[in-house]
């Protein structure tokens, strides 16, 4: 069986990989950085190694992602499983951020996950089977200071994934989408970094998953057919009860903005 993973070489999407691997997959692994995605094959067991295939790739840039993509399913077979990880964030005040970054996040967020939907569906629909993860984020599922560049490409995948849900419903392919809080990858040691002062406070103190942990989770609800997956009593409470947990959110980061908030 063919998993196609985009992200896949650190955080969440790596523990995918390394999860599906000990499902017996081959793993088409895609990320940016070649000399990443070696490192990550690297520290493999040796017997998944030969099953982990590296695919330095751009999901931004459709073109060459669909004709690497459809190399592998002509060797493989078509992809059992199609998970979209790929993801940035820079955090920032919407006043502060450049035009570059909101169109950045935008780029790789969800059209990188379009792009990779795209480049996998065809031969899916064609086999009958399959399961698609899009991994959104708990930022889609409310109003967080500071990540006006993040969370609307993560708020589309949700739509996304809820759309194709239901249009994929008859083909035998299930769709889950995923809403993962903090988890301990090198993008939220850089992210935390980057946060703005008010965003810092807001969220210090949150309890930091594992990835593994995250991609258990992940896995085990899109085998499930879950429609979405939300770790964490948070995350949960927050996805089904919005009307009462979003209010306070709000409230809490309004004192915020008053105490720390710069005046322009």
């Amino acid at each position: 069986m063919l998993a196609v993973v985009s992200g896949a070489s650190s955080g969440i999407g790596l523990a995918l990989a390394q999860g599906l691997l000990a499902r017996g997959a081959q793993v088409l692994a895609i990320a940016r950085g070649a000399e990443r995605l070696a490192a990550a094959r690297d520290a493999l067991p040796p017997e998944a190694r030969a099953r982990f295939l590296p695919l330095p790739a751009d999901v931004r840039e459709a073109r060459p992602l669909e004709a690497a993509i459809s190399a592998a399913v002509q060797r493989h077979g078509a992809p059992g499983w199609c998970i979209a990880c790929a993801g940035i964030v820079r955090p920032g005040r919407f006043a502060d951020l450049a035009a570059e970054d909101h169109a950045a996040q935008w780029a790789t967020n969800y059209q990188g996950a379009v792009n990779l939907l795209r480049a996998c569906l065809p031969a899916m629909r064609r086999a009958g089977r399959g399961r698609v993860v899009l991994v959104s984020s708990a930022a889609a599922l409310g109003s967080f200071y500071g990540y006006s560049g993040y969370a609307p490409g993560k708020a589309a995948l949700r739509a996304l994934g809820d759309i194709l849900h239901l249009e994929l419903g008859l083909s035998g392919i299930t769709v889950t989408t995923a809403f993962p809080p903090d988890t301990d990858t090198p993008q939220l040691q850089e992210e935390v970094k980057a946060r703005p002062r008010v965003a810092e406070i807001f969220m210090r103190g949150n309890r930091i998953f594992a990835p593994q942990h995250i991609a258990r989770l992940i896995l085990e609800g899109a085998e499930r057919g879950r429609r979405h997956v939300t770790p964490g009593l948070g995350v949960t409470l927050l996805h089904r009860l919005p009307w009462l947990i979003e209010p306070g959110l709000r409230r809490a980061q309004r004192r915020l903005m008053a105490e720390h908030e710069p005046r322009d």
